[in-house]
């Protein structure tokens, strides 16, 4: 078994699955790519089945944070890599995250080379995460076996991942570790639809995550790492 499950929720953007398989098996990655498809995106559940995704049938949940919830319930590696469809992988970038992870964390930032606050190690987009955490504690602030909080539609998921990992000394970032995002903001790709969707939800997003994180109790987030 491929000791990382790399978790893709998709979205009617079929064109995006043979380039980022084809760059996933470049790097050398030992890894079995899942895209979380809905019921009602048949093309673009083909098309990532045709590259030799393992395509997961989301039904009808459209969020982020819920396929990867699903994701994490369907799959078995050890390690999981949250991403979006519209990342480039370089050769070596999970050896270079996992020799940061060691036997000591358990949140790993991978450099998206755009966003400034990943490229000077503050943050990260696209994480990788022990599955044994997350059975543990949580991904973020809801507890044992839940990965990420599906109150997000799309942003502020990953805010929350990396605050929670940084609360309980589990976060650290592999700048070495090279998954490019090829995002219109970096002038790398082009606007679509799906950018603007998660754009929409964007102002809620943010909200939600300010106030979960002014409900957070940092000491019993510290006492849930420690039991």
């Amino acid at each position: 078994m491929a000791e990382v499950a790399v978790v893709v929720p998709v979205l009617r953007r079929p064109a995006n699955a043979a380039p980022f398989m084809a760059s996933l098996h470049a790097s050398g990655a030992d890894a079995t790519a899942y895209a979380v498809a809905q019921a009602d995106d048949a093309e673009t559940a083909a098309a990532w089945r045709d590259a030799g995704a393992v395509v997961l049938d989301s039904g009808e949940q459209v969020s982020f944070a819920a396929k990867c919830n699903l994701a994490y319930a369907r799959t078995a590696e050890p390690w999981l890599f949250l991403t979006g469809d519209d990342v480039r992988f370089h050769r070596g970038w999970l050896e270079c995250a996992q020799v940061v992870a060691g036997r000591v964390y358990d949140v790993i930032g991978t450099n998206d080379l755009g966003n400034p606050r990943v490229t000077s190690g503050q943050h990260a987009t696209h994480l990788l995460i022990r599955r044994s955490y997350v059975d543990r504690l949580g991904g973020g602030w809801d507890g044992p076996g839940v990965l990420c909080h599906e109150g997000y539609r799309h942003w502020f998921v990953d805010d929350e991942l990396v605050t929670a990992a940084r609360q309980r000394g589990a976060w650290a970032m592999a700048l070495s570790s090279r998954v490019e995002h090829m995002h219109p903001l970096f002038g790398k790709g082009a606007e679509d639809e799906v950018y603007h969707l998660g754009a929409t939800h964007a102002a809620a997003d943010q909200r939600r995550f300010l106030s979960r994180l002014s409900a957070c109790d940092p000491a019993a987030v510290l006492a849930g790492s420690s039991a």
